[in-house]
This record gives C-alpha cells, sequence and structure tokens, in this order.
C-alpha cells in the first residue's frame, strides 16, 4: 500500500516543523502523534496528517524513537496501515519493540492517552498477532480481532455508518472485523454492510480509550486512482474525523 505518489501530491509538509520532541499544539488538552516508520506504508501517516490538517486538527508525524519521550499523558498515538507484505502489523510492532515503545504504548492507553489504529494500527489492539510464534499484540480490545476478508485485493466496500445513518463506500486492503465482547462498553461506529460485522469502534482500556478502524478513511482520490478504482460516492474524511473527535473529546 505505498503512497509515495499521494506524498509528493501534498501541498502540507510531511512533518510539523517542530523541534525532535515538542509536542504539537493541544486540542482539548490533547496532542496528536502520527507514528512513521518502516513498517508503516509510505504516505499513510502523511494522509492522516493532511485529514486532520484540512478540518484543522494540528498534529505531527513522529518516528518510533521519540515517541516516548514526545507524547504526554493524555496526548493520542495514531498507527495506520504497514506495508503489504507477509508480516503485516508484526513490522510495525518490531519497529515499536526496538524503540522500546511496545509495551510503553499499551501502559500509555492505560494511564490515560487516547489510542487510533488503522488496518494494521488496529490488528495491533489483538491479543496475539502470532500465538504459535509468541508474537502477542497490545491485548487492549476487549474481544476478537481477525482477518475481515481473505480476498487481499485493493477495493472500495459499503460500510454501514450509524450516526448519521447511511452507507459508504470506503478504502479498504485486507483490514480486520472487529467482535467485542457482550458489555464490553464498545461504541460501534460503522459495520461491513455486507454482513454487519464491527468495522470502526472506540471502547475503553483502563482509564484511556482507543479506536479501532478496519477501512482507510483518510483515503483521498489518488489512493483509488492510484490501483486503477473509482470510489462510488467520494472522500471519507468526516467519517474519519468523527472517530477523532471522539478521542479528543
Amino acid at each position: 500500500m505505498r503512497r509515495a505518489a499521494l506524498v509528493a501530491a501534498l501541498s502540507l509538509p510531511a512533518v510539523l516543523p517542530a523541534r525532535d520532541g515538542a509536542p504539537p499544539p493541544r486540542v482539548s488538552g490533547r496532542g496528536v502523534f502520527i507514528l512513521k516508520s518502516p513498517g508503516v506504508c509510505a504516505g499513510c501517516a502523511e494522509a492522516v496528517y493532511a485529514m486532520l490538517a484540512a478540518a484543522g486538527i494540528p498534529s505531527r508525524v513522529i518516528g518510533p524513537e521519540l515517541l516516548k519521550s514526545s507524547v504526554g499523558p493524555r496526548d493520542m498515538v495514531v498507527i495506520g496501515g504497514s506495508e503489504p507484505d507477509e508480516f503485516g502489523e508484526l513490522t510495525v510492532k518490531r519497529d515499536l519493540v526496538r524503540a522500546g515503545a511496545f509495551g510503553w504504548l499499551k501502559r500509555h492507553i492505560a494511564g490515560g492517552g487516547r489510542y487510533l489504529g488503522i488496518c494494521a494500527g488496529a490488528y495491533l489492539t489483538e491479543k496475539w498477532i502470532d500465538e504459535e510464534a509468541g508474537e502477542s499484540g497490545l491485548d487492549v480490545f476487549p474481544g476478537n480481532v481477525d482477518n475481515y476478508d481473505k480476498d487481499k485485493s485493493t477495493k472500495f466496500v459499503r460500510l454501514r455508518w450509524l450516526a448519521p445513518a447511511g452507507e459508504r463506500w470506503v478504502y479498504f486492503q485486507d483490514g480486520p472485523a472487529f467482535y467485542p465482547r457482550a458489555r464490553a462498553g464498545v461504541s460501534v461506529f460503522g459495520t461491513f454492510a455486507q454482513d454487519g460485522t464491527v468495522a470502526a469502534a472506540v471502547f475503553p482500556y483502563g482509564k484511556g480509550r482507543a479506536a479501532v478502524l478496519s477501512p482507510h478513511l483518510e483515503a483521498d482520490e489518488g489512493w483509488g486512482q492510484e490501483e486503477g478504482l473509482t470510489d462510488p460516492d467520494g472522500v471519507d474524511f468526516d467519517l474519519g474525523l468523527q472517530v477523532f473527535r471522539a478521542l479528543l473529546d
């Protein structure tokens, strides 16, 4: 899911001008930090940045080595999709482990921080990335996380959004589905229209909150065009921003 063409087309800077370790301006007392690392797909962090900037929400794109020193206890960490290889979210996990930030991220959420995982970043919330190999996930989602569609092709799928109610076509590539436990306090924002499986949700963990998104709501028109696809009803920034604002409150 390389997005080099998207990055080149952005008029916004890939990283907010800031001293290393300096947080972005706060929104509702929370900063937003978007992970950029070798495992995260090229241009994906910048796409989230562009979506937020278009809505006036300041954020900073940051490497894993600066997470612990830059992110405050109330701040939000965003992790997007992975490069399309056989390791997927495991590659992103290893980026965090090398920086000593994987266990820290779980403690950050539990202590009152915020987390948003998109596609691979959402897979990271599961208990096991590869149980046989002993590769654990963050284990913060209250239920099961599993692959939604074994067909790994890029496509637009129908998403049923709950408030305001309606269906939208959204950009999707090998994303997860979520199966929350009953009475786990999960707020469902969207489901896959085909079968009602959860595709977007916000949930508590410890003193903090996290959100998971299976589709790429940060995708602009260029994502589909790059794959020779047409989005039937346009970009979905408004849906992605709704989830962001739910976490920033």
